[in-house]
C-alpha cells in the first residue's frame, strides 16, 4: 500500500460521511461522534504499531483498518437511532457489506483486502475467531481490537464526568441507570472473562461488560495508557449502589498488573 492509497482512503471517507449530514441535532452529534471516534482510533493504532516498530507499509495499512472499522456505524445511526448492535444490525458486518458494495479497496492487493475486511469483521466480536487465518492478520485484527477499545475507554470516561443533562445516553444504549448488576456479567468478571453484551440489563453492566475488556488486550503500550489515564478506576468509581464493585476493583486491579507483564514478555509482531 502506497501513500496515495491512503490519501485516497481518507478522502473518500470523508464523502461518505458527508452523505449523513442531518439536521436532527442528536443524529448529527452522534455522526460527528463516530467520525471523531475514528480520527482517533487511527491515532491510536498508529501510536501502537510504532511501539511495535512496524514499517511504513504496515503503518498505512493498520491506519486504512481503523479508518474503515466503524464504517457501518453512520448508515446504522442513521437508520436505527441506535448504536446497539442486537437492536439494529451488526456494524461490523454492515461495514465489511458497503466495502464491498462500493468498491472502494479495489486499488489495492488481494492479500491487503482481506486483512482490511476480515479485522474490520473481527474488530467487534467477542473473540477473534480460533481459525482466524494468517499471523499478520491475527496482529492487525489484535491492533484495532486495542486501539478501538482505547478509544472507546476515553469517550465513556469523559462522558461520566459530565453533568447528567450533558451526558450521552446512545453511549449507554439508553439502559435504565438502576442498582445492582447483573449475576452472570459478575460472575463472567470474576472468572477473568469478557462479558457478553446479551447479559447487560442496566448501567452498571455497561461499565462491567467494558471493564472486562481487559481480558482481551494484546500490546504492552495498552496497559501503559490505561493506567497512565485511569480509564478503569473512572469507570469503577462512576458505578452506584453497586456490593460488588470494591471485590470486581481489586480482582481488575491484580488482572490488570499480571496481563501488563505477560503482554510485555508476549511477542505480538507477525
Amino acid at each position: 500500500m502506497q501513500k496515495e492509497d491512503l490519501d485516497f482512503f481518507r478522502k473518500w471517507l470523508l464523502d461518505y460521511v458527508s452523505q449523513f449530514s442531518s439536521p436532527d441535532s442528536f443524529i448529527q452529534d452522534n455522526i460527528n461522534l463516530k467520525f471523531g471516534h475514528t480520527e482517533r482510533v487511527c491515532e491510536n493504532i498508529l501510536l501502537l504499531a510504532k511501539t511495535e516498530k512496524m514499517k511504513d507499509k504496515g503503518c498505512r495499512l493498520a491506519e486504512t483498518i481503523a479508518l474503515f472499522h466503524d464504517l457501518g456505524r453512520f448508515e446504522q445511526f442513521m437508520k436505527y437511532k441506535t448504536f446497539k448492535d442486537s437492536e439494529s444490525e451488526n456494524h461490523a458486518l454492515l461495514g465489511v457489506k458497503i466495502l464491498k458494495k462500493t468498491g472502494v479497496l479495489s486499488r489495492l492487493s488481494l492479500k491487503e483486502n482481506d486483512i482490511i475486511l476480515k479485522a474490520v469483521e473481527y474488530h467487534n466480536l467477542i473473540e477473534i475467531p480460533g481459525c482466524a487465518g494468517s499471523k499478520e492478520l491475527l496482529f492487525y485484527s489484535k491492533l484495532i481490537r486495542d486501539a478501538d477499545k482505547l478509544d472507546i475507554l476515553k469517550l465513556i470516561c469523559e462522558d461520566y464526568k459530565e453533568e447528567e443533562k450533558c451526558r450521552n445516553r446512545a453511549l449507554d444504549f439508553n439502559l435504565p441507570e438502576t442498582p445492582g448488576c447483573s449475576e452472570s456479567i459478575v460472575k463472567d468478571v470474576l472468572n477473568g472473562r469478557m462479558a457478553k453484551m446479551g447479559d447487560v440489563r442496566n448501567q452498571n453492566d455497561v461499565k462491567l461488560l467494558r471493564l472486562s475488556w481487559i481480558f482481551d488486550i494484546n500490546f504492552p503500550a495498552t496497559f501503559t495508557i490505561l493506567k497512565k489515564h485511569k480509564y478503569l478506576d473512572t469507570i469503577i468509581s462512576s458505578m452506584k449502589e453497586a456490593e460488588e464493585v470494591h471485590i470486581i476493583e481489586e480482582y481488575i486491579e491484580s488482572c490488570l498488573n499480571a496481563a501488563a507483564i505477560n503482554s510485555s514478555n508476549r511477542l505480538n509482531r507477525p
